[in-house]
């Protein structure tokens, strides 16, 4: 589980280059697409789909700040994430979500689920999204937020099933 001395490490770095905090993110792609390059490239195609300026500019530096996030938290544990890591996260986000609609007692939506596994990065993410809302003003398309959010948490999913263990097994961390 990405801890939350990790986000703070994450978001440190990212406010001592407040005046670049641009540069600061597009180093941080760059890294993404060097190390997880399936992964920047589901980003890429997830927020080219996007037109509301707000939710595309929110995927991109949240798709940044979570891969950073993992990085400082599983250094040496973190696996490279191929193609059909995103395709399965992705699957496994569709299925779950429409076992919990077709459930009408579900207590749970996918997200809470994504949040038990990796409930700091959850917090991070929906805080930027409600920051996002408010910045909004009711002029965010509520739609494209929910597709950057679903491929937020398909990033999550993928990004947690790739980080090893300390036993060297890949799976959820």
């Amino acid at each position: 589980m990405v801890d939350s001395d990790s986000i703070e490490a994450v978001e440190q770095s990212l406010e001592a280059d407040e005046v670049d905090l641009q540069d600061a993110l597009d180093r941080g792609y760059r890294e993404l697409d060097v190390k997880q390059g399936p992964l920047a490239a589901f980003a890429a195609q997830e927020l080219s789909e996007t037109e509301d300026e707000l939710a595309q500019s929110l995927g991109y530096f949240l798709f940044v700040t979570v891969f950073l996030a993992f990085q400082e938290a599983f250094p040496r544990r973190m696996g490279a994430v191929d193609e059909a890591d995103v395709r399965m996260a992705s699957e496994m986000l569709a299925v779950d979500e429409a076992l919990r609609a077709e459930d009408p007692g579900e207590f749970f939506d996918s997200d809470d689920v994504v949040a038990m596994g990796q409930p700091n990065v959850l917090s991070y993410v929906q805080h930027h999204l409600d920051e996002a809302l408010e910045q909004g003003d009711g002029e965010v398309d509520l739609e494209e937020l929910d597709r950057v959010y679903r491929a937020v948490l398909v990033e999550v999913i993928a990004l947690s099933h790739g980080v090893v263990s300390p036993s060297h097994e890949a799976g959820p961390s």
